[in-house]
C-alpha cells in the first residue's frame, strides 16, 4: 500500500498503482483529483469514498490499456504472488528445467535474472520479486501438471539432441557391431538418467543408481524402439504428405499414392516428358508407369476404356507423325530414279555442244595412241590383254563400201590405216568409257583406263572446247554416282562407307572438276539419295517403329555420324530424337497391351476352370524367354498385384483417376513434379525422427517422472 499527495490530501493507493507505466499513473491522479473536494474542507470519509471510486476508475483504465502516446507501453512482466501463467507459460517456464543435469541450475538462473529485470522495473527489493515469482512458478506448475510434464519432456530432448548430432558414436548411432552398439546406448542412457538423477535428488546414492538403472535399460531399447517410431512417424507425415499433393491434384489418395510409388520406382528424371514432345506421356516415363497402364487396362471399367482409347490414337497416328517430322526436318523425300532420269536427259542434251566443238576441230594424230596400244598388247594377258585389241581395233580406219568399190574400179588398194576424224576418236573413247562399265578385275581396268586417258588428250589437243562439254558432262554422271551411293551411306554392310569416308567424300564430292565453273552438286545429291532411303525404310517399316529405329539409327554411332555429315549435327539429333521416341511409344503400347490381353486370358482361363489355371510366375518367364523373359515376368507380377488391389478396392474414380493421369493433359508437368514430389515423401526424415526417438527413450522417462 502505497500513500499519494493529492491536492494537498494525502490518499492511499495499492500496489498495482506501482505496475502503472507513467502514463497510466498519470491519469489515475487525474481521475482521484476529480473526486476530491474543492476545498479543504468536506467531510472526510465522503472524501474518502469519492478517491476510493476515483481510484478503481484508474484501475479500470490501467486494465483497459490506459493512454498510449507513441504506441504504449508493456507493463512489465512482474506479478504478485499466486498469478497463474496459464499452461503456454507454464510449459515455457518448465523447459529449462527439463535439460538434464543442468536443468537445476538453468532453472534457477533464469528465475534469479526474471527477477532482477522485475526489481529493476518497478523499484520492489530483489528478494520481494524473486521470492513473488519463484511463489508464481509453484502455482502455475501446480495448476498445470501436463504443461510442465510437456515442459521437462522438451527441455531434455532439446539438451540431449546437440550432444547426440555432435556425437553420434557415443549413443550408438552408426556402430557397425550390433553388441557395441547397444552397449553404448545403454551406457549413455545410464550415465544421462544416473547424473540428472543425482543432481536433482542433492546426491542421493539410492536415486542416483535408480535413475542410472531406468537410463540404461531404455538406453538398450533405444535401437529397437527408435528405429521403429521412426518408420511410424515418417509413414504417418508421408501419408498426410500424399493427401495434400492428392487435394491439390484433385486426385483420388488412393490414385496418387500408387502413381507416385510407380514414379518413384522408376527414377523418373524431371526432363523426360518434355523430351518426348506433345505426344509424350506419363505412361512413357518407366516400367512401373507402363505396367500400371497395363493394369488399368485390363481393368473393366471407364479407366480401361481412357488407357485404350489413349493408346489406340497415338498409335493410328504414328506414320502420319514419323513423315511430317521428317518432311519438316529433313524436307520432301525425292525419288533416285526421277534425279537419275533428268541427269540423264541433260547429258543427251550436251549433244549439240559436241558437234559445236567438233566443227573447229582439226584431223586427230593416232599413231603413238596405236604403237602405245601395240606394244601393251604384247605384254599384257588375259582380260587387260583382250581389252587394250579392242581398243586397238577401234583406231584402224574401216573403209566405207564406196570407197572400197572406187578403189577395186581403179585397180587400188582399199584405204587402210588409223582414223584421223576428231569425232571418230570421240566415238572410240565413249565406247572405252562402255567397255570400263562393265570390265572386272583391276589390271583390266588401269589398262583400259590409260588408253582412254591417252585418247583423251589427244581430243583436248585438236578439239577446242571439248573440255568444257566433257567438264559439264562429268559433273552429271558424278551426280548420279551421288545419288546411288546415297542410299548406301545408312546400310549396315561392307558397302556402306565408314563416318570419315563418307566425311571425306562429301568434302571432295563439293570440289569442282575439270573446266567445271563452281562448286559441285554431288553433297546435294549423296544427302537426296539418303533421304530417299531413310523414306524407302519408313514406307516398308511404317507399323514397326522398333525395325524403324534400328535400320536408322543402327546398332552403334555410326549411322549418328554418317546422318550429321549429310544433314548436319541439328538436323541429326531430331531425327534420332523421333526414332527413339517412337520406338519408347512403341514400346509402351506394346506392354500396356500385351500385359492387359494376358491377365485378360488368365482372367478368362480361371473363369473356365477355376483353381486350375497355371500360373506364370519368374520361373516360367525363364523357360519361356531367359533373362528378358523372367523380367517381363517380374513385371507381371507387379500388374497382378496392381489389378488385385483395384478390383478388391471397388474404386472405380481412382482408376478413372490414374488413366487420365497416365494417359496425360495439359498439366502432365505439373502433376509429374507434384508425384515425384509425393514419391519423395515428406521432408520428414526416418533418420531424424530416430534420433529424437532416441533422446526421449534416453532422458525423457526421467523428465516426465519428476514431481
Amino acid at each position: 500500500m502505497a500513500t499519494l499527495n493529492i491536492q494537498g490530501r494525502k490518499v492511499k493507493v495499492d500496489d498495482a498503482f506501482l505496475l502503472m507505466t507513467p502514463d497510466q499513473q498519470n491519469a489515475a491522479v487525474e481521475e482521484i483529483a476529480k473526486s476530491l473536494p474543492a476545498g479543504p474542507g468536506g467531510d472526510v470519509a465522503a472524501a474518502d469514498e469519492r478517491a476510493k471510486a476515483g481510484f478503481a476508475k484508474a484501475r479500470q483504465i490501467m486494465d483497459s490499456g490506459g493512454p498510449t502516446p507513441d504506441g504504449g507501453h508493456k507493463v512489465p512482466d512482474y506479478h504478485p504472488p499466486g498469478f497463474d501463467m496459464g499452461a503456454g507459460g507454464t510449459f515455457l517456464t518448465s523447459t529449462g528445467e527439463g535439460v538434464p543435469i543442468a536443468g537445476p541450475l538453468i532453472d534457477k538462473g533464469l528465475t534469479a535474472a526474471s527477477a532482477g529485470i522485475g526489481s529493476l522495473l518497478t523499484g520492489e527489493p530483489y528478494d520481494k520479486v524473486h521470492g513473488d515469482m519463484s511463489q508464481m512458478l509453484e502455482t502455475s506448475r501446480a495448476a498445470h501438471p501436463v504443461a510442465k510434464t510437456l515442459g521437462n519432456v522438451t527441455g531434455a530432448v532439446a539438451g540431449t539432441l546437440p550432444a547426440m548430432m555432435a556425437a553420434p558414436e557415443a549413443f550408438g548411432i552408426g556402430v557397425a557391431s550390433k553388441p557395441l552398439q547397444y552397449g553404448l546406448s545403454a551406457l549413455s542412457g545410464a550415465a544421462i538418467n544416473g547424473a540428472d538423477s543425482a543432481v536433482r535428488s542433492g546426491g542421493d546414492t539410492r536415486e542416483a543408481i535408480k535413475g542410472g538403472i531406468i537410463g540404461g535399460g531404455l538406453g538398450l531399447a533405444a535401437p529397437i524402439l527408435a528405429p521403429l517410431v521412426g518408420k511410424g512417424v515418417k509413414a504417418v507425415a508421408d501419408n498426410l504428405h500424399i493427401g495434400a499433393v492428392a487435394r491439390a491434384l484433385g486426385l483420388d489418395k488412393s490414385a496418387t499414392k500408387v502413381l507416385a510409388d510407380a514414379v518413384r520406382q522408376d527414377g523418373v528424371d524431371p526432363a523426360a516428358l518434355s523430351q518426348l514432345g506433345d505426344n509424350g506421356m506419363l505412361m512413357d516415363l518407366g516400367p512401373n508407369m507402363r505396367h500400371t497402364a497395363g493394369a488399368i487396362a485390363a481393368t473393366p471399367g471407364e479407366g480401361k476404356a481412357i488407357v485404350r482409347g489413349a493408346i489406340g490414337a497415338r498409335d493410328a497416328d504414328a506414320n502420319w507423325r514419323i513423315r511430317s517430322a521428317l518432311n519438316e526436318t529433313l524436307g520432301e523425300a525425292p525419288t533416285p530414279s526421277r534425279i537419275i532420269g533428268r541427269a540423264d536427259q541433260n547429258q543427251m542434251r550436251l549433244q549439240p555442244e559436241y558437234r559445236d566443238a567438233l566443227r573447229d576441230a582439226s584431223d586427230v594424230d593416232t599413231a603413238p595412241i596405236a604403237r602405245y596400244l601395240d606394244a601393251e598388247a604384247q605384254t599384257l594377258r588375259g582380260d587387260a590383254q583382250r581389252g587394250i585389241q579392242r581398243i586397238r581395233g577401234m583406231l584402224n580406219y574401216v573403209p566405207t563400201g564406196e570407197e572400197a568399190a572406187r578403189a577395186r574400179a581403179l585397180g587400188q588398194p582399199v584405204q587402210g590405216g588409223l582414223i584421223y576424224d576428231a569425232g571418230t576418236l570421240l566415238n572410240t573413247r565413249q565406247a572405252v568409257d562402255d567397255l570400263l562399265q562393265t570390265t572386272q578385275g583391276s589390271n583390266a581396268i588401269n589398262a583400259l583406263q590409260t588408253a582412254r586417258q591417252a585418247i583423251d588428250d589427244e581430243l583436248a589437243a585438236k578439239v577446242p572446247g571439248l573440255k568444257a562439254v566433257d567438264a559439264k558432262y562429268a559433273e552429271l554422271a558424278r551426280q548420279k554416282e551421288a545419288v546411288q551411293r546415297g542410299q548406301t551411306v545408312l546400310s549396315s554392310g561392307r558397302e556402306a562407307p565408314r563416318p570419315d569416308e563418307l566425311a571425306a567424300e562429301v568434302q571432295q564430292g563439293a570440289l569442282p572438276q575439270g573446266l567445271q565453273v563452281g562448286p559441285s552438286a554431288v553433297p546435294v545429291r549423296l544427302r537426296e539419295g539418303a533421304r530417299a532411303e531413310i523414306e524407302r525404310i519408313v514406307g516398308t517399316n511404317a507399323n514397326d517403329r522398333v525395325a524403324l529405329q534400328r535400320l536408322i539409327k543402327g546398332e552403334g554411332d555410326w549411322n549418328r555420324a554418317r546422318l550429321s555429315t549429310l544433314f548436319g549435327s541439328e538436323k541429326a539429333q531430331a531425327i534420332i530424337s523421333l526414332l527413339d521416341r517412337e520406338k519408347l511409344f512403341a514400346d509402351t503400347s506394346n506392354i500396356v497391351t500385351r500385359n492387359s490381353e494376358t491377365a485378360a486370358r488368365l482372367a478368362a482361363r480361371e473363369a473356365i476352370d477355376p483353381g486350375n489355371a497355371p500360373g506364370f510366375g519368374v520361373r516360367e518367364g525363364f523357360i519361356a524367354g531367359g533373362a528378358r523373359g523372367a523380367a517381363r515376368a517380374a513385371g507381371m507380377r507387379t500388374v497382378d498385384k496392381v489389378i488385385e488391389a483395384l478390383s478388391n478396392g471397388g474404386n472405380e474414380k481412382a482408376v478413372a483417376d490414374m488413366a487420365r493421369t497416365l494417359t496425360g493433359g495439359p498439366r502432365q508437368s505439373a502433376v509429374l513434379d507434384a508425384l515425384m514430389k509425393a514419391g519423395r515423401g515428406s521432408r520428414l526424415h526416418r533418420s531424424q525422427v530416430d534420433r529424437v526417438a532416441r533422446t526421449l527413450l534416453l532422458s525423457g522417462p526421467a523428465a516426465a517422472d519428476r514431481p
